[in-house]
């Protein structure tokens, strides 16, 4: 009987405390239009690395923008107004979304800065089938496919009446290239008098392979810059860290000419790659602005279920250029997509190469 008294009152305590620590407990925030939207405010003014950078006045735009919220506005009014802090941020990796980007559909709400916008082509796979890489014009080029056998991987040959430079198209980073596969590449490629590295619509994928790649090119332990980290709420809180790149262990590295092809598509992944062999003396940039991307990404949700996703951290690279807005090639070229008998950004690279 003593037994059950005991375990009765350590029950009854137990409520109590649950019932105590439920009463201390925050209340849930009401899920309203002013309150989702103060939410938001408050996630880019803590949580985004770049807006000194991107000369952002985070503080007068929502200002603005707050007084024209009501609780009784539509939930695509609220959106669109919501929509102007994402674009003010002019920032790719940075999104507003009704639902998370894989299950969009046409009627979805979604706002994000397109960096593509203003930009001409600078890449045309037509031209470059047709005069370079197609079977009618190029029999010798080896090709890694796509998981889904619908695209490719990386793809290496030398061009037509060009035997002694190698061409090596790299479409994405979102693909695994294996090391054995790397050092088939490298390995190829080692007698040849330059190298043509098209990166051209490359819009990122793993920054690991895209710096493992990159390592084949370095002579020796490399700076290429530093990430700059938002680590807290406060305007002034961030940590910088600098990245250093080590060669590939391998006795394939390639110290020759490197024309590295690029345009507007080149993003993310795709940057960490440039800003890795930006230091070398040997490689050269052809082609028109990259896209930039530098930033590493967090992401949530807010308290009515829509998704948000926020650049925390910025790279500013060895010549000390913030990265996120891309960068000028070393050489500009602009494609011209009338004339579809050769591809300029290409042959500029051959003239390059053929320099003594």
């Amino acid at each position: 009987m003593k037994q059950i008294r005991i375990l009765l009152i350590t029950v009854i305590a137990a409520i109590a405390f649950v019932g105590c620590e439920e009463a201390l407990m925050s209340p849930k925030p009401k899920v309203n239009n002013i309150a989702v939207f103060d939410e938001y405010v408050k996630l880019v003014k803590e949580k985004y690395a770049m807006l000194e950078f991107k000369q952002v006045d985070i503080d007068a735009l929502s200002q603005r923008l707050r007084k024209d919220i009501t609780n009784d506005m539509s939930k695509k009014e609220l959106f669109e107004k919501m929509g102007e802090i994402t674009q003010s941020l002019k920032d790719g990796h940075s999104s507003l979304l009704e639902v998370p980007e894989a299950q969009l559909a046409e009627t979805s709400l979604a706002s994000q800065y397109d960096f593509l916008k203003g930009y001409p082509a600078g890449f045309d796979l037509e031209t470059m089938l047709r005069n370079y890489i197609g079977k009618d014009v190029n029999k010798n080029v080896n090709m890694i496919p796509s998981e889904n056998g619908e695209g490719v991987r990386i793809a290496w040959t030398t061009l037509p009446k060009h035997d002694n430079i190698a061409y090596v198209w790299v479409p994405t980073w979102n693909e695994e290239i294996s090391m054995s596969q790397i050092e088939e590449i490298f390995a190829w490629m080692k007698d040849k008098k330059g190298l043509i590295l098209d990166m051209r619509q490359n819009t990122g994928g793993d920054p690991e392979l895209a710096t493992r790649f990159a390592s084949y090119f370095l002579k020796g332990d490399t700076k290429t810059g530093f990430e700059r980290f938002k680590i807290g709420p406060a305007k002034g809180d961030f940590k910088d860290s600098p990245t250093t790149l080590k060669p590939a262990k391998s006795e394939n590295l390639f110290h020759k000419k490197v024309m590295v092809l690029v345009d507007r598509y080149v993003y993310s992944a795709a940057t960490t790659f440039c800003y890795s062999v930006d230091p070398l003396e040997h490689v050269t940039f052809v082609g028109q602005r990259t896209g930039g991307g530098s930033g590493a990404v967090a992401d949530g949700y807010l308290m009515n279920g829509w998704y948000w996703s926020l650049s925390v951290s910025e790279y500013i690279d060895a010549r000390g250029r913030h990265l996120d807005n891309g960068f000028e090639p070393d050489i500009p070229v602009v494609l011209d997509l009338k004339d579809q008998t050769k591809d300029e950004v290409i042959e500029r690279a051959i003239v390059e190469l053929n320099k003594q």
